[in-house]
């Protein structure tokens, strides 16, 4: 007889995962090969428009547990935004700060208060000042014992057996093993006083929890700083899209369908076209679809696959145009076409705000 685990074997899993693998396979098949996708990269505007107005500031050392740390981290957000490689923020130099800070004889729990933040900013020559205190940076940890069990005796494997077939345990044995969970909770309040009155223009909780468990057996858990700064970094990426414009990428799936197409050339630059978009030449793709439209000017999907080419490019207008116009003549609901017709939407309801922080004298 052997001692085996009854953990799950190489062979156990191949056979647990295959369900999964491939009915998706098949369902893939299904929607007609799973529609090709191109990438577009779009600039949205700032969640907090008046903050992303405030170019010219300044960071404080905030309040609570390392808030000066993270006061210069968020100064470092602050000073690696760039919009068409040019810096969005103007930052007053740390080190005019410091000196100020050092002569006038602020505090640093002074520094919180708006109206000392704004005394501040006037004489630093900043528009807008950022101060805000850390409200929690916590790291606790708590052990605990799981319970495992294991197969200790088995029954004789037969001669014919096969090779996935695993003998009967006759006997188990129950035992525990040490664990440790690691819970850590970051939250910091940032906010943007404006100097020339003293008025709260941005004000947040940021911040979050996370947490890491591991047993002797197995993988340990992650470390305390290691927690703690990822969920620094949500925080940080959640003020990076408050204050400042900032790009996502979207996947737009194309259409292939051939209705509105009566000849063979079109139907052949609509594919042609795809194929070229699947690779990464999104600019021949428009091309050819551009020629084919004079020969089928009647095809949703050419029209639909246009509209994707015109928001590649930034012209939201001509893409709701085209995306309207495929949605009439498809003559029923399409969900690739509904997703365009609201991205596009949005995208011109935000166009003024967004010229408005990219261009504020304008």
């Amino acid at each position: 007889m052997t001692n085996t685990s009854i953990h799950p074997s190489v062979r156990q899993r191949v056979f647990r995962l295959l369900p999964v693998f491939v009915p998706a396979f098949f369902i893939c098949l299904a929607l007609s090969g799973c529609a090709t996708k191109v990438r577009v990269n779009m600039l949205q505007p700032a969640a907090y428009h008046q903050a992303s107005l405030t170019k010219a500031v300044a960071v404080v050392p905030f309040g609570g547990p390392d808030g000066t740390g993270f006061a210069a981290e968020i100064e470092g957000v602050l000073a690696s935004i760039n919009i068409d490689d040019r810096p969005y923020f103007s930052l007053v130099d740390r080190q005019s700060l410091n000196r100020i800070i050092s002569e006038q004889k602020f505090s640093q729990s002074g520094l919180v208060d708006p109206n000392t933040a704004a005394k501040l900013g006037r004489m630093v020559g900043a528009q807008g000042i950022y101060t805000g205190t850390v409200t929690a940076s916590d790291v606790k940890e708590q052990r605990y014992r799981e319970q495992r069990r294991e197969c200790i005796e088995r029954e004789a494997k037969k001669k014919d057996a096969g090779f996935f077939d695993v003998p009967k345990c006759l006997k188990y044995r129950n035992y525990n093993v040490n664990c440790l969970k690691r819970d850590v909770t970051f939250a910091v309040t940032p906010k943007l006083i404006d100097v020339s009155t003293g008025r709260v223009l941005y004000s947040r909780n940021l911040g979050g929890s996370t947490s890491s468990s591991g047993c002797s057996d197995g993988a340990q858990p992650k470390g305390g700083d290691e927690l703690l700064e990822q969920v620094k970094g949500t925080a940080r990426a959640q003020f990076r899209k408050d204050v400042a414009p900032f790009y996502v990428t979207v996947e737009i799936a194309l259409m292939d369908m051939t209705d509105g197409i009566a000849t063979a050339e079109p139907k052949d630059a609509l594919k042609r076209g795809v194929e070229y978009a699947g690779r990464g030449r999104l600019d021949a793709a428009c091309e050819i679809w551009g020629a084919a439209r004079i020969q089928a000017p009647t095809s949703p999907a050419l029209l639909y696959n246009l509209g994707v080419c015109a928001e590649s490019r930034g012209d939201a207008d001509a893409a709701l145009s085209l995306y309207r116009q495929a949605d009439k003549l498809l003559g029923k609901p399409d969900d690739d076409i509904t997703a365009a017709l609201n991205r596009v939407s949005a995208v011109i309801k935000n166009r003024m705000k967004l010229q408005q922080q990219l261009h504020p004298q304008g």
